[in-house]
């Protein structure tokens, strides 16, 4: 076996050794370390480990790519589904893979594809492929006008509450878009199980209560010492809750969509800060229309 590896001078890599049968159906690995520390005399098949982490010929790169980096492999074996071995992808391949996946699912949360990036894309085709995100945020930010327009007489009361619903709905946007890119990422890489949904979601949701927190008694001084009265107690909850529901939306959307087939990475931008923005418009609003009293 040492004379072979030394007379293939195209091998690629020769980390592991793959065994085959007489059938060149994979029954075994080892490392060239076991290789060299045993007597020559020694046969392969007393010093191979006969479980073989393999993948089939048709697995998606996307989940070969998986299994390298959770098992920390330097190449895994390709099998056919009758167990022969036609090829091995080695970590170097993963780490391209790797790549062309996250340069993949970061275009797509921004509503882009990857031919639009150079300048082959035509100007007509690249808007073509932006317009539908963009009209995700036109019918959100429509669907936030009109919410205004419902609370006008809250507004009309309380005007001093527009200095902050921009605050409300950015940050509620932004930190739910930091709970589904965390979420996405880990659904990517493995580290998020569709079958532990639970603990990751009240994970999430204690972070954003935490942050919510935070940010929500900022908020409540600053708007004390500016308009002084119970509009910083109102303005610091609705930025409390409206972390605590971005948070939670933006960790259960991404599993949930994987759960049903969808690709989350496509959702997960536009939509998820939109959604967030009208939630933090319609929390703070509520919120100044039941406590109106208290507020003129």
């Amino acid at each position: 076996a040492i004379r072979r590896l030394q007379q293939a001078t195209d091998a690629e890599m020769v980390f592991y050794i793959y065994v085959t049968d007489k059938d060149d159906r994979l029954v075994g690995v080892l490392s060239l370390r076991q290789l060299i520390t045993v007597p020559p005399t020694t046969p392969l098949k007393n010093i191979m480990t006969r479980e073989v982490m393999s993948v089939a010929i048709d697995m998606d790169q996307e989940e070969v790519a998986r299994q390298v980096a959770s098992y920390n492999l330097l190449a895994i074996p390709v099998v056919e589904r009758d167990g022969k071995l036609v090829g091995i992808i080695t970590v170097d391949d993963v780490v391209d893979v790797i790549r062309e996946e996250a340069t993949e699912d970061m275009l797509k949360m921004a509503g882009a594809i990857e031919e639009e990036t150079g300048s082959k894309s035509s100007s007509f085709g690249s808007a073509k492929l932006r317009l539908p995100w963009l009209f995700t945020n036109l019918v959100g930010s429509l669907l936030s006008g009109a919410i205004l327009w419902y609370f006008r007489y809250t507004i009309q009361e309380v005007v001093a509450i527009v200095s902050f619903i921009p605050v409300i709905a950015a940050m509620g946007g932004n930190v739910g878009l930091q709970s589904s890119t965390l979420i996405i990422r880990g659904l990517a890489t493995g580290s998020v199980e569709l079958t532990h949904v639970w603990p990751v979601f009240f994970r999430e949701a204690k972070i954003g209560l935490v942050m919510g927190l935070a940010c929500g008694v900022t908020l409540t001084l600053v708007a004390w010492v500016l308009h002084q009265g119970f509009l910083g107690m109102v303005v610091g909850a609705s930025l409390i809750i409206a972390f605590l529901v971005s948070t939670s939306m933006a960790t259960i959307m991404p599993i949930l969509l994987k759960r049903v087939g969808v690709d989350p990475a496509v959702a997960a931008g536009p939509f998820v800060t939109t959604a967030n923005d009208i939630n933090g418009i319609t929390i703070s609003l509520t919120l100044a229309t039941i406590f109106l009293e208290y507020l003129r």
